[in-house]
């Protein structure tokens, strides 16, 4: 019986799926006709040259066009199958016209963009921008940052006890244990009390965790739940579309973003590669409205039933302190505006003293690579912090691929020598910072969907300086970078290279 169990378990048959699927492919391409040989070969140009006239990555394009050439016939057919960055049409139009939709419940506050500006002109300006894609400009917002998933945890069980209207909750991972049974349990005690529960988690991300049909499991708890993008074990390029948000909104009154998902691992309840050091923020007042509109547009876009967002808006609120200004942000695979990396270029270009990174993967692309050297050429002190120990080695060598040119750039990068860091966000200058889910990799700028917080003069911007000094402390820097020796070394690391943006 158990032996029956784990063949059925989605693992195996993703794996076995995936496996067999790769297989036909290398037979389809070996074993052709003369003539649908030829013709495939045809395509194959007609392949390239629409992959390098199409808009996007420089990287990605050139990949692509190598495996294409090297592989004719098996790298077309899998371009076809998952090149590309944009999402299926029903995908995009769903969720673009609930967006346009709700458009109208987005409150824009000049006002706010007007009093940064007489401070900062440069961050009003990156303010701004965000403001042009939705995501206005809030005071009136107390945060607090949370430098360990230890210290979130018992805080977000609190807040959730105290929810009396309704919650709303958005993982890319659920994992059976401690954490999100303690969770569960409130949100179904929550539900039993009349309190509206809303949950989405990655259909992908939770794949090799949940059984089949979890969601309609959680349904019968009480929790409405919606798996986004149920996994199809096909390639196909609307599998790469991920919902990689991290957020938690109880009332409109108290929201939660950062790194941390609902497993063990984030809150060291367990071990899996060293000690878990990852981060989050919480958000209490007016600015909160950000994270929810985010979840909202998500939700409706595939389980339509609000049609007036202004009955989840939450009494207006003021801080007596000096909290700053915070602005809750998103990022999707929808469009070609890569607001993710542009929040990072805007801060890394404007950064005057120093700039500190967060990062769990380090695949970055030509003009992040080019704008972190330019910052640390002109004197600015850019440091990145990376795992001691990675989850993923295929990853950590293509991440150690890319030391090299940093580090020759004038770039600091410290491994985190306890464990594996998977805390996300910088933090620039004593005045600016952004806590959230965004990777430094393609995968994350590129073709999943994204959510971070910028503080401006924020007491939170203090805060992840001071944790990333002392995290500093438990670091060993990177000053000799992967050296690669021969043939056979050099060839490794134009490989590792070359295959980074395809993963």
């Amino acid at each position: 019986m158990k032996f029956l169990n784990r063949a059925l378990n989605r693992f195996v048959l993703v794996t076995l799926s995936l496996a067999l699927q790769m297989a036909l492919l290398f037979w389809f391409s070996a074993n052709m006709l003369p003539a649908v040989d030829i013709i495939i070969r045809i395509l194959s140009v007609f392949a390239v040259c629409y992959v390098i006239s199409n808009s996007g990555n420089s990287e990605m394009k050139l990949s692509w066009t190598v495996v294409i050439l090297v592989l004719p016939v098996f790298g077309t057919l899998l371009y076809l199958l998952t090149g590309g960055k944009r999402p299926a049409r029903r995908l995009r139009r769903r969720c673009e016209s609930v967006i346009a939709k709700n458009d109208v419940f987005v409150i824009h506050q000049p006002e706010n963009e007007a009093e940064l500006a007489e401070k900062n002109e440069h961050l009003a300006a990156q303010a701004h921008y965000l403001d042009n894609w939705g995501f206005p400009l809030y005071k009136n917002t107390d945060a607090v940052y949370f430098p360990l998933g230890d210290d979130m945890y018992p805080v977000l069980l609190e807040e959730l006890q105290k929810a009396e209207k309704f919650i709303f909750m958005e993982y890319f991972i659920l994992n059976e244990g401690e954490m999100l049974q303690s969770v569960l349990g409130i949100l179904e005690k929550k539900a039993a009390e009349g309190v509206e529960v809303r949950l989405i988690y990655d259909d992908v991300g939770s794949v090799f965790n949940l059984p089949y049909g979890y969601d309609k499991k959680l349904e019968e708890r009480g929790i409405k739940c919606h798996a986004f993008n149920p996994y199809v074990p096909i390639f196909s390029s609307v599998m790469n579309n991920r919902d990689h948000r991290k957020i938690c909104v109880i009332d409109s009154k108290v929201g939660f973003t950062g790194g941390i998902n609902l497993a063990d691992e984030y809150i060291n309840k367990i071990e899996k590669f060293g000690h878990w050091k990852d981060n989050a923020v919480m958000l209490k007042g007016v600015g909160v409205w950000g994270l929810t509109m985010m979840f909202l547009d998500m939700w409706n876009a595939f389980r339509p039933e609000d049609a007036d967002l202004n009955r989840f808006r939450a009494p207006l609120y003021f801080s007596g302190d000096d909290c700053g200004f915070v602005q809750p942000f998103g990022d999707s695979p929808l469009d070609d505006e890569l607001v993710s990396e542009n929040v990072y270029m805007n801060a890394i270009n404007a950064a005057q003293k120093y700039i500190y990174i967060y990062t769990p993967y380090l695949i970055p692309d030509r003009e992040l690579t080019t704008a972190l050297c330019l910052a640390a050429k002109k004197g600015v002190d850019v440091k990145l912090i990376v795992p001691g120990i990675p989850d993923k080695k295929a990853v950590y060598a293509i991440t150690k691929s890319y030391y090299g040119a940093l580090i020759r750039g004038g770039v600091k990068i410290y491994k985190y020598l306890p464990g594996f860091v998977h805390a996300k966000g910088f933090v620039a200058d004593d005045i600016v910072a952004c806590g959230g889910t965004i990777n430094l990799d393609f995968r994350s700028l590129y073709h999943h969907f994204e959510c971070g917080c910028m503080f401006y003069y924020s007491p939170v911007v203090g805060m992840i300086k001071k944790d990333f000094e002392e995290t500093l402390e438990k670091c060993e820097r990177i000053e000799k970078y992967q050296k690669f020796n021969g043939l056979f070394g050099n060839m490794y690391h134009a490989i590792m290279r070359l295959i980074a943006p395809l993963l």
